[in-house]
């Protein structure tokens, strides 16, 4: 399967993707411009079956304010892209992760990171 994996904060937006099932930082947009986005890259890679959300949880698991806005997101999503299973993925560490060596990149690396730890949780 083919994984497009998301990174979601307030302004930027962090994106990966899979290719046989090795996750890669792929790009930073912003998230103002994450749908329009999302529906180019989906009609150019039609391969794609499914958005991997990050979900931000507190260190102790317990609801965020960012949280709760990804949630609403992801029923956006879901009337968006019908076509598209949408999974969502504790991301509580991957910023963190994300950010030892990688301060440019890091979106799109804690992207890289939720993926990993999806693909790693299902094989």
């Amino acid at each position: 399967m083919w994984y497009i994996a998301i990174d979601l904060w307030n302004k930027r937006v962090g994106i990966a993707i899979s290719k046989e099932n090795i996750a890669f930082p792929h790009a930073v947009v912003s998230r103002s411009d994450l749908v329009s986005w999302l529906k180019k890259y989906f009609k150019q890679h039609t391969h794609i079956q499914a958005i991997i959300i990050g979900l931000p949880y507190d260190l102790y698991g317990k609801n965020t304010t960012q949280l709760d806005k990804t949630l609403v997101f992801i029923e956006k999503l879901k009337k968006i892209f019908p076509n598209k299973e949408i999974i969502w993925h504790d991301e509580r560490f991957s910023s963190f992760e994300a950010a030892e060596g990688f301060d440019d990149h890091r979106d799109d690396v804690a992207a890289q990171c939720i993926l990993r730890s999806y693909i790693d949780s299902i094989s």
